[in-house]
This record gives C-alpha cells, sequence and structure tokens, in this order.
C-alpha cells in the first residue's frame, strides 16, 4: 500500500475515534539565541468544577483569564477559588483562556474604542482599518483569536425601552 494512503487511513480513524492528533511542537528562538518549544494550546472543554462539558455561555472572567463551566451551579465555586480550578484546568492539560489582547487582523495592540459586536461578543481591533475586516467575517476572527487562546469579552447588553 502507499505510504499516503496508510497515513490518511490513520488519521481519518483517529479523527473517528476522538483522539486528539498534536504536531511537534515547532522551536523557535527566544531572542536569548536559545531554541525553545512552542507550547501547544488545547482548549478548555471540561468544567473544572463538575467534570462535564462546558457551555460555552457561562464562564467567569478573572485577572485576564476566563474559565468556562457547565451548569450555573459551578459559578459560585469558582468565584470562590478561581485560582485553584485554573490550576486543574492545567494540570488536565488544557488552557486557561486569556481575554483578549490582540487584534485578530494585524496582531497589534487592541484599541477599546474600536470594536466589532457579534453574537454577544466584543471583539477589539488595533485599527479603524481593521473594523471593516472584522465585520466581513467576525466568526472567523473570533476562531482566530481562540486559536491563540484569546476570547472576546461580553458585548455590553443592550437596556430595553419598557
Amino acid at each position: 500500500m502507499n505510504i499516503k494512503i496508510i497515513a490518511t487511513f490513520a488519521a481519518v480513524a483517529a479523527l473517528a475515534m476522538g483522539i486528539r492528533l498534536v504536531a511537534a511542537e515547532p522551536e523557535h528562538d527566544d531572542g536569548r539565541g536559545t531554541a525553545t518549544a512552542e507550547k501547544t494550546l488545547v482548549l478548555q472543554t471540561t468544567c473544572p468544577v463538575m467534570a462535564g462539558k462546558i457551555n460555552k455561555k457561562l464562564y467567569v472572567d478573572h485577572d485576564g483569564q476566563r474559565i468556562y463551566v457547565c451548569c450555573q451551579g459551578c459559578i459560585a465555586p469558582l468565584r470562590k477559588d478561581f485560582a485553584k480550578y485554573a490550576k486543574k484546568i492545567e494540570a488536565a492539560g488544557e488552557t486557561v483562556a486569556k481575554l483578549q489582547t490582540t487584534c485578530p487582523v494585524m496582531g497589534g495592540k487592541i484599541n477599546k474604542k474600536l470594536y466589532v459586536d457579534h453574537d454577544g461578543q466584543r471583539v477589539y481591533v488595533c485599527c479603524q482599518g481593521c473594523i471593516d475586516t472584522v465585520r466581513k467575517d467576525p466568526a472567523k476572527y473570533i476562531e482566530k483569536l481562540a486559536g491563540k487562546g484569546e476570547v472576546p469579552v461580553a458585548a455590553p447588553q443592550a437596556v430595553e425601552d419598557r
């Protein structure tokens, strides 16, 4: 059999079984002439309180980090001891998300006066030019942030007229 066919079959089989395939961590120069391995991000999928599947609409933000939970009942324990649950997530090999600090288009520092709201999330950008780019496909840029372990903040809720 051709080696490419075997490799393709193995990859499909692994995906079908739910196995995460992680490429070798690339090395890069850390600025001091030393090669270091980049950390592979594994996004949080499990509630650190009850071990259930996370609900992306339920979370607690603390000191620039976000932890998702499975249900309302897990919010109070998480608020009480955020650090304990952050350590639990990291010990499980998952990444505690951090709140957005970089522009998903250009990679620069965000300007909190420039943003696009999409599906209850506020995506900040670095400059006026990036706003139109994000507006064209906001979900793409939210996903791009997630790939770096960053998440947008929640967009403020509009107050309804009574």
